[in-house]
């Protein structure tokens, strides 16, 4: 049974946010980047880099707390067409697309991933450990291959490859990546919490933190046409598998066995890629980061920017 939406009086105050629903506004550009950039003064920088429509308050806050307390900032934000960022204009109208229907690109991953340098370049980070999940992993692979002596240790989390053969979104998971707007606050929550139990991790889905977060997203903006120009993004890139060859960084891979919406199979094909890449195959987790499941993830995280540290000193 799909789960319904409820009128809760102050759904928000039902789970800690990631960061407050407005950061600061950092230029990019003829555009802006909402980021928050919080943890401990002058230690070194954790780039958290957002999946598709993704919003920088929807990283477990537990993570958060976990690379504090182990002596790290920590730096998310809104990619282009998201939440609080910059948002092209013209809607869902204004989007050209091939005679099949598939959204025409006008900016590339690498262009995201360019966006987070000139970030990293105003708040005068030299280097960062960089942390990507889903599209996140994508764009930073693209930042690691563009950049790489901006990136301490590269951790790509239940992403892929770009080679279609692997990777590919479960049948029943597909119509996630393709859903109509929603009308109203009650359908947007709604459809995420549909979402959630497609594509979350089975027996882990906490639906008052989905029901939080999506709340907290219709406040900060919810903007479908960005979400179909980041979709058309990574459609066009294209196979990395070659020059993933060329990522030296102290890499991590972590992907779920129970991931629908980015098959596990994408993840061992980028382990196969990046030489000297760690794997971690994480029984039972989808395309989400559940606290309970996470608590096995950071420990491995933390490893990598160890090794990123060492490799840096």
């Amino acid at each position: 049974m799909t789960p319904t939406a409820t009128s809760d009086p102050d759904p928000i105050d039902l789970v800690r946010l990631a960061g407050p629903l407005t950061g600061e506004r950092i230029p990019v550009g003829e555009r802006y980047l909402d980021i928050d950039l919080t943890g401990p003064d002058d230690a070194e920088v954790v780039l958290l880099v957002a999946g598709l429509g993704m919003h920088r308050t929807a990283w477990p806050p537990e993570l958060l707390t976990e690379l504090h307390a182990a002596g790290y900032r920590t730096l998310a934000a809104d990619n282009r067409n998201t939440g609080r960022s910059s948002v092209l204009p013209g809607g869902l109208a204004g989007i050209q697309r091939t005679p099949d229907g598939i959204p025409v690109a006008v900016y590339a991953l690498q262009d995201l991933a360019a966006d987070l340098v000139q970030v990293l370049d105003h708040l005068e980070v030299g280097r960062a450990h960089v942390v990507g999940v889903s599209m996140g992993g994508m764009i930073a692979q693209r930042l690691a291959l563009g950049w790489p002596q901006r990136v301490a240790s590269l951790h790509l989390l239940m992403t892929t490859t770009g080679d279609w053969s692997v990777g590919l979104p479960h049948p029943e998971a597909r119509w996630v990546l393709t859903r109509d707007p929603a009308p109203d606050l009650d359908a947007y929550v709604a459809a995420e919490l549909a979402a959630a139990e497609v594509i979350g991790s089975p027996g882990h889905v906490d639906t008052g933190r989905v029901r939080a977060l999506a709340h907290a997203q219709w406040e900060r903006g919810v903007h479908p046409e960005g979400t179909a120009r980041q979709l058309a993004a990574i459609l066009a890139d294209g196979d990395r598998t070659a020059a993933l060859a060329e990522i030296t960084s102290p890499t991590l891979i972590v992907h779920g066995t129970a991931d629908r919406l980015i098959d596990i199979s994408g993840g061992r094909a980028l382990s196969a890629a990046i030489p000297g890449a760690r794997y971690l195959e994480v029984p039972g987790l989808g395309h989400d980061l559940p606290a309970d499941l996470l608590a096995g993830i950071v420990p491995e995280l933390l490893a990598t920017m160890a090794a990123g540290r060492q490799r840096a000193g």
